[in-house]
């Protein structure tokens, strides 16, 4: 008889595919060589660190040259560490990034990238960032920022190091906030033109007091000497783009299929942005905060600009009372096809984008985020979620019923009581939402349901298992099977016929909820104001089955869960849970975090 194949059996390559959980790979890296060999490349491929702390000292054994795994690192993010004693920290953090870089094999890393909060709003060592060159020169992902002294005359003296620092790089972030940046930027630019796929440029010329004499406000720029005017291009564009001039002679980037813009003005980008980017071949279009966006969408509309294949389109906007940029938007939405993820993030818009538009790019449509208000207040009461605009019921389900790919979906739902049944209008969404969208995993609402018609605020641990029961409900729907919505009325099941069902109740793959909206920039740290549910499993005293919405912390969903990406997005309006907060644990594990705790064990459908 032929013997049964074990795991051992199996080829490396299959292997490799069966250990892909990344909060497992730790654990299997400890198993035995064998398993070693398989998991360390995953688990080293990305690395996080924080520095400026007396955890520095563990980056001796990270860097021991017995670690196989340094070998395996291609991404290095650094961030400051949260220390309630900063003083000298950024100087510990240098020092300790140095030590990083000396030690890290040569020619392994493809990206080295800075937290927003560190770099490159602060002035980076510019020895550091030379040995970054010298290297690692294999790096695709290049960042320009302000350093402690110019570094542009010491690249231009040495050619080697400009080979070796460009052969390989496709994308570029670029942080000007002086004219010495600029001019780095323009360098950066210049020597990835024909190569570039990739460009990120966030400006940070903030005004200053008229009234302020010091050398930093003395030395500003003027937004109306950086932007771009009706008669020249601004100091932004002329200087990154230099090499580009004349722009309207000029040849486009050949393989730019990225653009991310924050903070800049496209108000005249007809004879400057348009001009050295060929839109038609932008594949991600990413707007933060940029004035003009209107500009932008309006020249998009012609067919000369129109993307042909673009998959990504995220706005962040704050609107002018014509909600010229919501009508631009709409318009555009209608022309273009084939978004797969569309964010929209809007304030002081009237009204919600329309569904038409939305509706238009149903059949390839997998992440819709979309979010809007009429002012921009920060409210820290249990009304704080009145000012942001919820979909009507009709237009909500005409999305749903054209959106029938979508994996991921963040809006605002209707208001509705945790001490009375569900309210009409939450019951339709969950109808069309539930019904239709049958593929969905991640569902993002960010609105919190309130306690009333009761005027006092709940303790906050009796608000999180009221919601916890609303959640639980939503995941009973979605498992049970919503009947999808139809167009006509339900007929009389006395007059139904075997051949013609009453209702379609097919399951749906709803397993991660959300309400709130996360006021934690840092990527590992868990919110107070936005708290998640997982769909699991439990067994009552009888043994019986039934569905469970485990609390589950920000941090651990991604590993649970990889497509919540939905939940990653920073938005510009800030939530709070509206309940009273006791002084004890801020969820439910003892630990005193969202979440369950480190021995609870929850068995995932």
């Amino acid at each position: 008889m032929a013997r049964k194949l074990t795991f051992n059996d199996l080829e490396t390559e299959i292997k490799a595919l069966v250990i892909n959980r990344p909060s497992d790979l730790k654990s299997i890296c400890l198993v035995n060589k064998q398993f070693h060999e398989l998991a360390v490349k995953p688990l080293y491929r990305n690395v996080s660190l924080d520095l400026g702390s007396p955890n520095d000292t563990r980056l001796s054994a990270f860097l021991n040259p017995n670690n196989k795994g340094l070998k395996h690192i291609r991404q290095i993010r650094l961030y400051l560490a949260n220390v309630r004693d900063r003083c000298n920290q950024k100087q510990q953090a240098n020092f300790a990034t140095r030590m990083l870089l000396e030690f890290l094999p040569e020619d392994v890393l493809e990206e080295f990238r800075w937290d927003d909060a560190w770099c490159p709003w602060e002035p980076f060592s510019t020895d550091n960032l030379l040995v970054l060159y010298k290297k690692q020169r294999r790096m695709k992902w290049l960042e320009v920022m302000d350093l402690d002294r110019e570094v542009l005359p010491e690249l231009k003296k040495n050619p080697k190091m400009q080979t070796d620092l460009f052969s390989h790089a496709r994308k570029l972030a670029l942080y000007p906030e002086n004219r010495e940046t600029l001019d780095l930027c323009h360098f950066f630019v210049e020597k990835t033109t024909a190569v570039l796929e990739e460009l990120i440029i966030h400006a940070n010329f903030d005004a200053h007091d008229p009234r302020d004499h010091s050398p930093a406000v003395l030395n500003s720029i003027d937004s109306r000497e950086l932007n771009d005017s009706a008669t020249t291009p601004g100091l932004i564009s002329r200087t990154i783009f230099s090499h580009m001039a004349p722009f309207e002679k000029c040849t486009p980037f050949k393989n730019l299929k990225s653009l991310r813009l924050h903070r800049v003005s496209l108000r005249y980008c007809a004879d400057t942005w348009c001009k050295f980017v060929d839109f038609t071949n932008i594949q991600q279009l990413r707007l933060y905060q940029c004035s003009g966006a209107d500009s932008l969408f309006g020249q998009l509309c012609k067919s000369s600009n129109l993307p042909k294949q673009l998959k990504v389109l995220e706005i962040q906007h704050k609107d002018n009372a014509e909600n010229e940029a919501l009508i631009a938007l709409d318009g555009f939405l209608c022309l273009v096809s084939g978004i797969k993820d569309l964010v929209i993030d809007m304030e002081h818009v009237k009204s919600l984008p329309a569904a038409a538009g939305i509706a238009r790019h149903g059949k390839t449509l997998e992440l819709l985020n979309v979010h809007c208000s009429q002012e921009c207040v920060h409210v820290t009461t249990s009304d704080c979620d009145a000012e942001e605009l919820v979909w009507d019921g009709e237009e909500f389900e005409k999305i749903c019923k054209a959106c029938t790919g979508l994996e991921q979906m963040s809006c605002a739902w209707p208001q509705t009581s945790l001490i009375r049944s569900p309210s009409d209008e939450w019951k339709a969404f969950e109808t069309s939402a539930l019904g239709n969208l049958k593929g969905m995993v991640t569902l993002h609402i960010s609105t919190f349901p309130t306690n009333k018609p009761s005027t006092q605020l709940l303790p906050r641990t009796v608000y999180e298992q009221l919601l916890q029961g609303l959640a639980q409900r939503v995941f009973e729907i979605a498992k049970n099977g919503a009947p999808k919505a139809a167009d006509t009325p339900t007929p009389d099941p006395s007059t139904e016929t075997a051949s013609e069902p009453a209702t379609e109740t097919t399951p749906s793959k709803l397993h991660l909820l959300g309400f709130g909206i996360s006021d934690k920039i840092y990527e590992r740290e868990d919110s107070k104001n936005q708290l998640l549910f997982l769909r699991s499993t439990c067994q009552d005293a009888l043994g019986a089955t039934k569905t469970y919405a485990a609390p589950i912390g920000w941090c651990l969903r991604q590993y649970v869960e990889p497509r919540s990406e939905v939940l990653d997005f920073v938005l510009h309006r800030e939530t709070s849970v509206p309940c009273r907060e006791s002084g004890g644990t801020g969820g439910f594990g003892s630990s005193g975090r969202w979440g369950a705790d480190d021995d609870d064990v929850i068995e995932i459908n």
